[in-house]
């Protein structure tokens, strides 16, 4: 399986972990270094994300997100993806796009950058 096959399969089990509302199944397919650039700031590293998404979910789960993968640029190693996403059901729902970077690893590919924006209105 190539590089766009994996890297399509790894976002695939992060939205099925998400939709199933389990959030560690959902981390598990992102590097312990992460950098998430979001529209409040940034996050850095896979537990201040659990912190963050876990908060998050305390008073509602996260709705149903669908995610539409436009690009995988294979760099060797390392990927990037161009994607759009959805989400409704939740406490925020929105849609936007998302530039995100995944590396190749021992344990697979991870997610270790993502930068998302929210369309407007």
């Amino acid at each position: 399986m190539g590089t766009d096959a994996l890297v399509r399969k790894t976002i695939q089990a992060q939205v099925d972990a998400w939709n199933a509302g389990d959030l560690e199944g959902f981390v598990q397919h992102v590097h312990s270094d992460v950098v998430y650039v979001t529209p409040t700031g940034i996050l850095r590293g896979r537990e201040a994300l659990y912190d963050a998404y876990r908060g998050d979910w305390r008073d509602k789960p996260g709705g149903e997100l669908t995610a539409e993968v436009e690009d995988v640029i294979d760099h060797g190693g390392v990927a990037t993806v161009i994607a759009r996403y959805w989400l409704s059901g939740s406490r925020d729902d929105r849609a936007g796009w998302s530039l995100l970077t995944f590396v190749d690893g021992p344990d697979g590919w991870r997610l270790i950058a993502d930068a998302t924006m929210r369309s407007p209105g």
